[in-house]
């Protein structure tokens, strides 16, 4: 069954393929579509995996969007959720409380980030969510950024949290690559992200509105907007001027773009 949020991005997406600028042409924008997980789906791949990231090179994509959790032995993978039932029937293995060895031989689907970058890095921008916050787990930013440091922060990667305090812990990464995400609570976002000196804002297109994209503009913020669900929604936040467009549906919207190139 559909989940509520799932419902009202569905209901926001068919408003805003009707809404001013859904008919504007991409020809000559620079649009750079973020895929949520990678391409994954009826017809695609399992989300975060290696397929679900080739689909996006493949395709032509700008951007993956993942998720990084750190194994008991302080390893970092790619995974959204803290366990492993919902995608591969392993309830039983939490992440932060299994060695990456024994995860691997159990999942061979999970990624460890710096095979990640070592496949994409240059090809797809890294978008990397940070799932946990260094207060509870002191070597979460040295771990992840070790992976990253043959990359430049801004050109190849950003930095993602659900909690803006989860980036504090990267000391050695610029804020300006540092992007807070919203979800219900776009106007607390917006003001934790002006405070700490973060560089971007995401959030959802039906949250953030004139008001909220000027008031980042003027204080020179990127702002990623999503999720994307077709044709008239994608046109309208090219239009409408948002850095970065994130979508569950990338093979769908990057063909749209590639066709308007």
């Amino acid at each position: 069954m559909p989940s509520l949020s799932s419902v009202a991005n569905h209901l926001a997406n068919a408003a805003w393929a009707l809404a001013p600028g859904s008919r504007s042409s991409l020809r000559g924008r620079d649009v750079r579509l973020v895929a949520h997980r990678g391409a994954h789906g009826p017809g695609a791949a399992t989300e975060n995996t290696l397929a679900a990231f080739q689909l996006c090179a493949d395709a032509g994509a700008w951007a993956v969007e993942t998720d990084i959790h750190l194994t008991r032995d302080g390893e970092p993978v790619i995974h959204h959720d803290p366990g492993c039932g919902r995608l591969f029937n392993r309830p039983e293995l939490m992440i932060a409380s299994t060695d990456f060895a024994t995860l691997r031989a159990a999942i061979p689907e999970i990624l460890h980030l710096q095979e990640v970058v070592e496949r994409f890095a240059g090809s797809l921008h890294l978008m990397l969510e940070v799932k946990e916050s260094w207060r509870q787990r002191p070597e979460y930013p040295a771990r992840v950024a070790a992976a990253l440091k043959d990359l430049e922060p801004e050109r190849d990667y950003h930095l993602l949290s659900l909690e803006p305090d989860h980036l504090e812990g990267f000391r050695n990464i610029p804020r300006s690559a540092f992007v807070d995400v919203a979800w219900m609570n776009a106007g607390a976002i917006i003001r934790q992200n002006l405070a700490l000196g973060h560089g971007g804002v995401a959030g959802s297109f039906a949250l953030l509105g004139s008001r909220r994209l000027a008031q980042l503009r003027a204080a020179g913020r990127k702002i990623g907007t999503g999720f994307v669900e077709n044709a008239g929604a994608l046109r309208r936040e090219v239009h409408r001027g948002a850095d970065w467009i994130f979508t569950d549906r990338i093979m769908a919207m990057q063909e749209l773009v590639n066709r308007d190139r």
